[in-house]
């Protein structure tokens, strides 16, 4: 493919696309609004499934990460108030890990550098994209970098920006679910180390979790409605700690530490009518899920890949029809995993009568089935 790709959106998706990419394209632009520095030093943890992990092997980027990483190797999924659990271990199913923990800054920095070191991928941070037109014959990007407007024509156009962007010039329709929940994430110590187990707990509040770090700390990601979250994050440090041993318990040990708490509001979301020009839609541009199962980073980056195969593989083809075939070919996996994610949370966070029954028994089958648990592992991992 001898031609040039216009990237927005300088995160994980859009440089994995990038760097995917480095050898079928002439020329690749990625256009990032925020300073290199900014986006090197987000703490906030990601999780990364063996799915992701195999393609960021494929891009060479993974053994810059490895010492950075904190390995999965147990889940422990239970329930507030009720029988029920279920215990993954890695080792069952013949696997290093079950998924890996790491800053967004880090993985960004490994990224990063090895962009800086491509010959035909650009980087433009502090860029302001301000509008797109699009023709038969050309399509052209406008937008300011250091303060001066310039214009890219690139034959396609890439948007991995996170859906937050209004663009001129581009039409999208999303369709939009809000939970009215919202989530609340920060960095937790414990008096007892993490021995690499992530929880998952559910409570009739909503579902949190508990993601292991480097230096033996967690990650926390408590999800609920708006008001309580809200009145949680107003807490002083000492209340906080004693509201999440309320609804942990003490599976951990006791709560010692907690750092600042930054919140945001949850919701559902997926494109429903897409661009008419040859633009295609990665990330959480494409959708937007609930945290509970941990792939949105891991559905964005399996977007960068398939999109990548397309265009490898149907060359020559006209690259609308490669487009339209990539949208086909993700639409189907993407609401799956999104019908997957919104049962958890609405399984999970019902408190009718009789509810926490059935979650526990499905705990417990969870654990007692193999096939079923297998299964659940393959989803979690690939995605599929």
């Amino acid at each position: 493919m001898n031609n040039t790709i216009a990237i927005i959106g300088g995160g994980p998706v859009g440089a994995i696309f990038a760097l995917l990419n480095e050898s079928q394209a002439s020329k690749i632009v990625l256009l990032e609004s925020n300073s290199q520095i900014q986006t090197k030093t987000d703490k906030r943890a990601l999780a990364l499934s063996n799915g992701s992990k195999f393609i960021l092997e494929k891009i060479d980027v993974w053994k810059d990460l490895e010492d950075r990483l904190t390995p999965i190797h147990t889940i422990h999924t239970s329930q507030k108030g009720t029988f029920g659990r279920s215990l993954m271990e890695a080792e069952d199913f013949k696997q290093e890990a079950l998924g890996y923990i790491i800053s967004y800054g880090e993985i960004l920095r490994a990224l990063q550098k090895k962009i800086l070191n491509s010959k035909n991928i650009k980087a433009l941070y502090n860029s302001e994209v301000m509008s797109f037109e699009g023709s038969e014959e050309i399509q052209k990007i406008i937008f300011k970098y250091k303060s001066k407007e310039k214009s890219l024509n690139c034959d396609l156009l890439v948007l991995a920006d996170g859906g937050g962007t209004e663009i001129n010039g581009i039409n999208i329709t999303r369709t939009n679910k809000f939970f009215e929940h919202s989530a609340l994430v920060t960095h937790i110590e414990t008096d007892i180390p993490h021995s690499n187990i992530a929880y998952e707990r559910f409570t009739n509040m909503g579902p949190m979790a508990l993601l292991p770090n480097l230096d033996g700390k967690y990650s926390l990601v408590w999800t609920g409605p708006t008001d309580e979250i809200t009145r949680l994050n107003q807490l002083n440090n000492p209340e906080f700690l004693i509201a999440l041993q309320h609804h942990f318990g003490d599976r951990v040990g006791n709560f010692i530490l907690s750092e600042k708490r930054v919140t945001f509001p949850l919701k559902q979301s997926f494109v429903s009518k897409y661009p008419e020009a040859n633009i295609a839609i990665i990330g959480n541009s494409a959708q937007i899920m609930h945290p509970v199962a941990g792939q949105g980073l891991n559905t964005g980056i399996r977007d960068a890949l398939i999109l990548s195969d397309c265009l490898k593989n149907n060359a020559n083809l006209d690259l609308a029809l490669t487009i339209n075939k990539f949208n086909h070919m993700r639409k189907k996996e993407t609401k799956d995993i999104l019908r997957f994610t919104e049962s958890l949370v609405t399984l999970f966070s019902n408190d009718f009568i009789g509810v926490n029954k059935i979650r526990g028994l499905a705990l417990t089958f969870l654990d007692l089935i193999p096939p079923i648990k297998k299964r659940f592992v393959k989803k979690m991992s690939y995605g599929k």
